[in-house]
């Protein structure tokens, strides 16, 4: 994985546009679809970006080097924003105004997807994919095509399982940024639905290193579990933080946490941490979509055996691939909105996709995995 997340780094910072795609010799006299892309290249996010465009990289290669879709391959056009929401925002213009991209494609982000949203609205475009399952950036007339279940869904799956399993004093603790307030608030609404609030909900700066004296906190609330809210490298310097304590809570946290940069960075201490998933899981090739993917990965010639990440990337080409073939005529921003929205559900090899004019979320799927020895999951 460290090797195939590094190949595409270089890639895309040699080239300043990442094309995540291969066009090869067969498809390459017909003119491409393009597809415009937002990503996170540098800073503290980039190893989930990155992982996330690993499966993205995996499916579009396939599909060109088996002549694109109707002759033409597809070619994702892709700027670095920095997890900067203003640079998000800089970027979807240029994509859609300059590039002419057909949509925007894989944000990553809360306030990334908020920021390119009323640039969407704008050239009456939409995003399709991406790492948020934000409430905010959710509904049937925000202009984004979800493969992942919610944020709150994440988080009542979760608190569900801590009641039913008699764990009743929980800590929450979530990055103070659009990402950490939003889920923070459905933890806390879960909790209470529940009827055991939460018994302390704090927030800490994602650019601190140092969250001892957060850890300190929530060791001595006395919490059974304590639900970290945040991605990248922020989650990863605080639950640092928490398992360097003597005694600590069980750890939870949600999809966007990152498995293989927890057990990267904590080693043996990332073992016990639970996450949430929105895709099934991996490394169990008895998913027909899995065994697809692992495929692709040694077709590729890939080392690694994938993450949670790459998967989701995987399978979020695969379904826009899916939607830009049962396209009737040509293919414009219009007609492909309306291949998503009123064509049959969609079947991924097993993995279940629908969307309706009503409803922008494709997947409800969900799971509810831990850590165990050797960054290896126990189910």
């Amino acid at each position: 994985m460290k090797a195939a997340l590094r190949s595409i780094g270089v890639r895309i910072l040699a080239a300043g546009i990442a094309v995540a795609a291969t066009v090869t010799a067969a498809v390459a006299a017909e003119p491409p679809i393009l597809v415009g892309q937002s990503a996170v290249l540098t800073g503290p996010l980039t190893p989930n970006s990155l992982a996330f465009m690993e499966g993205q990289t995996l499916f579009f290669d396939q599909l060109n080097k088996a002549g694109g879709v109707g002759g033409r391959p597809v070619k994702v056009i892709t700027y670095d924003d920095a997890y900067v929401a203003e640079k998000a925002a800089a970027n979807a213009e240029k994509l859609l105004g300059t590039d002419r991209v057909v949509c925007l494609f894989g944000a990553m982000g809360t306030g990334i997807g908020a920021a390119m949203v009323p640039v969407a609205a704008k050239y009456d475009s939409f995003i399709f994919g991406g790492l948020t399952g934000a409430a905010v950036l959710r509904g049937p007339k925000v202009p984004i095509y979800h493969m992942r279940e919610s944020y709150a869904d994440e988080v009542r799956r979760v608190m569900t399982h801590l009641t039913t399993i008699g764990v009743t004093r929980i800590a929450i603790v979530s990055s103070d940024d659009a990402y950490g307030k939003g889920i923070e608030k459905d933890a806390v609404e879960a909790l209470e639905k529940n009827k055991h609030p939460a018994l302390l909900s704090l927030r800490f700066n994602p650019k601190d290193t140092d969250l001892s004296a957060t850890a300190q906190q929530v060791t001595a609330s006395g919490a059974q579990a304590v639900y970290v809210i945040a991605a990248g490298m922020p989650a990863i310097n605080v639950i640092r933080a928490l398992v360097a304590a003597p005694v600590h809570p069980q750890i939870y946290t949600n999809s966007v946490a990152s498995s293989f940069l927890l057990y990267k960075e904590l080693g043996e201490r990332s073992r016990g941490i639970v996450l949430s998933q929105v895709v099934p899981p991996f490394w169990k090739t008895r998913f027909p979509i899995v065994d697809e993917y692992q495929r692709a990965i040694k077709s590729a010639g890939g080392g690694g055996e994938g993450s949670y990440l790459g998967l989701e990337g995987y399978i979020t080409a695969k379904a826009f691939a899916e939607a830009l073939q049962r396209v009737k005529g040509p293919i414009t921003t219009e007609s492909l909105k309306r291949s998503i929205e009123n064509s049959p559900p969609m079947n991924l090899s097993g993995f279940q996709v629908a969307f309706r004019p009503d409803n922008r979320n494709g997947s409800s799927f969900g799971d509810i995995t831990m850590l165990g020895s050797g960054g290896k999951f126990a189910q």
